[in-house]
């Protein structure tokens, strides 16, 4: 049986904390891998993927596997919280590695452009193209998919909505994973990106940074209908976010009830919430999080180190 698992191994938004009150949800900002076959596909560089770079590079070299050791970043957009960690990924800076890194573009500059600013003098001491390790950097688009195909570590992107380019797209039987995208438009200023993962008839969908809508953001609900996992923001409390004193609302992220709203549109098996509040500790989250199971029994609030395996705890759909 194939395998299929995702970790968190960051879940906090806006900037890192620590301290006993973080103990249990954790403090790392915004990293989620999920394990698809033998493939690696991170979301988002926040401080998480620090850890998880160590542990790759370590297992691989343990493992004493021949050749280059491959891994897949998608990013949401380039806020600070989402790449903070991306300069620190350790096969970066090993020899014989590849790391594709994929992300939206902004009104001003291209994805691999915003990265290399961002990793560079005055701001970082080794530019990218000081690191040893391969970066092949590839933009995408919400027409656009990313098929991985068996027995070929190059990703093939193709434009799904066009009816003479989707006929790039491998054919099924040969395709092991295919990543699908939507873009996101209510988060302050250029919008983020939504990621949905397939594979052996499971799949997983990356909605943070998202602002809900009133009655649920349909569009959101419609890209991850019948999902296994549905991993939404739900950064704010309701007393937060219609605070009277500093009102929350418009700043680009939900509420518990906006998450929700999204998987009972879209009938997924289980939620898990993410980008807390660095404001927020154990105790606060603990309370949303019974607030939430109120309303959906199989929500969770997501802590770092949650492991969920997608093929003992799914059916295929």
């Amino acid at each position: 049986m194939s395998q299929f698992k995702l970790t968190f191994y960051g879940t906090r938004g806006t900037r890192t904390v620590s301290g006993p009150e973080y103990s249990e949800f954790g403090g790392h900002t915004t990293c989620v891998v999920v394990e698809a076959g033998d493939r690696k596909l991170v979301f988002d560089s926040g401080s998480g993927i620090v850890g998880f770079g160590k542990e790759l590079v370590g297992a691989h070299f343990a493992s004493g596997a021949p050749g280059p050791l491959v891994s897949y970043l998608f990013h949401t957009h380039c806020h600070y919280d989402h790449i903070c960690g991306f300069p620190y990924y350790a096969p970066l800076y090993v020899p014989d590695t590849t790391t594709w890194v994929f992300g939206p573009r902004n009104p001003l500059c291209s994805f691999e452009e915003a990265l290399r600013t961002f990793v560079h003098t005055p701001y970082h001491p080794v530019p990218l193209y000081e690191m040893e390790g391969e970066l092949r950097f590839g933009e995408i688009r919400e027409p656009e998919a990313v098929f991985f195909v068996k027995g070929q570590v190059d990703p093939v992107v193709v434009n799904i909505k066009h009816s003479e380019l989707r006929k790039a797209a491998p054919a099924p039987e040969d395709t092991d994973v295919v990543v699908r995208c939507l873009r996101g438009y209510n988060h302050p200023k250029s919008g983020v990106m939504f990621y949905r993962v397939e594979h052996a008839g499971r799949s997983v969908v990356v909605a943070t940074d998202t602002e809900g809508y009133v009655f649920g953001d349909r569009r959101l609900a419609r890209f991850a209908s019948g999902a296994s996992v549905l991993i939404h923001d739900a950064m704010y409390t309701k007393g937060t976010y219609t605070s009277d004193i500093l009102p929350t609302q418009g700043w680009g992220h939900s509420t518990v009830r906006c998450a929700l709203q999204v998987a009972e549109l879209a009938s997924v098996g289980r939620t898990y919430l993410v980008h807390h509040d660095p404001n927020h500790g154990d105790a606060t989250l603990r309370d949303m999080e019974r607030d939430a199971r109120k309303v959906h029994p199989n929500a969770e609030i997501a802590r770092d180190g949650t492991v969920v395996d997608l093929i003992d705890s799914f059916p295929p759909a």
